[in-house]
């Protein structure tokens, strides 16, 4: 086993999909993805699809809190009232569409367990086509368990365009890996079996191809996280930024041992 000069910086889980994350101390990771995350996600009853702020931006300004979605208004709801197999008013006013709150263990009688997403292919324009994208059997999460990024990454996109902002949120990962190296040092990991802490294994499988979440505004979470700004030059600077896989940031991880990681963990290959 060899070590990597890489620890776990932080950890995030997103318990609705595309309400906004929560940082926390460790994921209790399986092989079908993180416990406490994406448990839930809106479904839209009219379209037949699971809403996400790939297509409606203002998702975002959703929070999830102390086991409650809590609207921009400040309207909390309990899980245990939302998830009831009907729709969810507040919810469906905010959105204006009628919205039901699903768990993943509503994924069988949504569908054929394949529910799907919608994604554009030409991110700064919320007004172009957008594709229906099947989400793994049985999950909320848009292709594998884990996404993972590095500092190495986001410092080396900071250098070369210091006139963006590349706030870790923007991108959503669950695991943030602070490592010194060359931007889209991840992608080199790839294939490459990586164990984190003591027990959990992982496979980086492909880069991300980027939506258009990470280009729009986002809500303030606290004093050190602040509010910020749409910014859809974004999607253009990551094209430049690396034209052999242009749009590309970040890895989708694979699970191979399941296992906890903990902020200060040490990767090593194995």
């Amino acid at each position: 086993m060899t070590e990597l000069d890489a620890r776990v910086a932080q950890t995030w889980i997103y318990p609705v999909k595309s309400l906004q994350g929560t940082r926390v101390e460790s994921l209790d990771v399986r092989l079908h993805g993180v416990k406490g995350d994406r448990n839930w996600a809106l479904f839209d009853l009219d379209a037949g699809k699971v809403l996400s702020a790939k297509r409606l931006g203002r998702i975002f300004d959703g929070f999830f809190d102390d086991d409650s979605i809590v609207l921009p208004d400040g309207t909390r709801l309990p899980m245990t009232e939302c998830v009831n197999g009907g729709v969810c008013d507040p919810i469906s006013e905010w959105l204006g569409r009628p919205i039901r709150v699903c768990s993943v263990d509503d994924i069988a009688e949504l569908g054929d367990g394949h529910l799907t997403y919608q994604m554009t292919f030409d991110p700064p324009n919320d007004d172009s086509e957008y594709y229906d994208i099947p989400m793994p059997e049985g999950s909320f999460v848009d292709l594998a368990p884990l996404h993972m990024l590095t500092t190495a990454t986001l410092h080396g996109c900071r250098s070369a365009r210091p006139d963006l902002n590349w706030d870790v949120r923007r991108f959503r990962p669950n695991i943030l890996v602070d490592v010194d190296g060359e931007m889209f040092l991840e992608s080199q990991w790839q294939g490459r079996p990586i164990r984190i802490g003591d027990d959990l294994v992982i496979e980086v499988a492909q880069g991300t191809v980027r939506c258009a979440m990470p280009l729009r505004r986002q809500p303030a979470l606290d004093a050190d996280n602040p509010e910020l700004d749409r910014q859809p030059e974004l999607y253009q600077a990551m094209v430049d930024l690396r034209p052999e896989m242009p749009n590309h940031l970040g890895v989708y991880v694979n699970v191979l041992e399941p296992g906890t990681v903990r902020v200060g963990d040490q990767l090593s290959f194995v």
